[in-house]
């Protein structure tokens, strides 16, 4: 659960924001999906930022070039 918790979290804030987001009613589907995709970034960052979402990136180490 904890490799999808950030997905979840991500994915209810999206619900919330796009529901927000429909009660502004553009009337332009560009600008509606512009105005989602900026709130979710601004609410997304400031959750990471403050700590109350860790993300952990893992890979496989990459060779060094010679």
């Amino acid at each position: 659960m904890s490799v999808l918790q950030p997905v979840l979290i991500a994915s209810a804030i999206v619900f919330v924001l796009n529901a927000a987001g429909s009660f502004i009613e553009f009337n332009n589907r560009f600008v509606n999906a512009l105005v989602d995709t900026v709130l979710f970034a601004i609410v997304f960052g400031l959750l990471v930022h403050f700590g109350y979402l860790h993300l952990a990136f893992s890979g496989a180490a990459t060779a060094a070039a010679s």
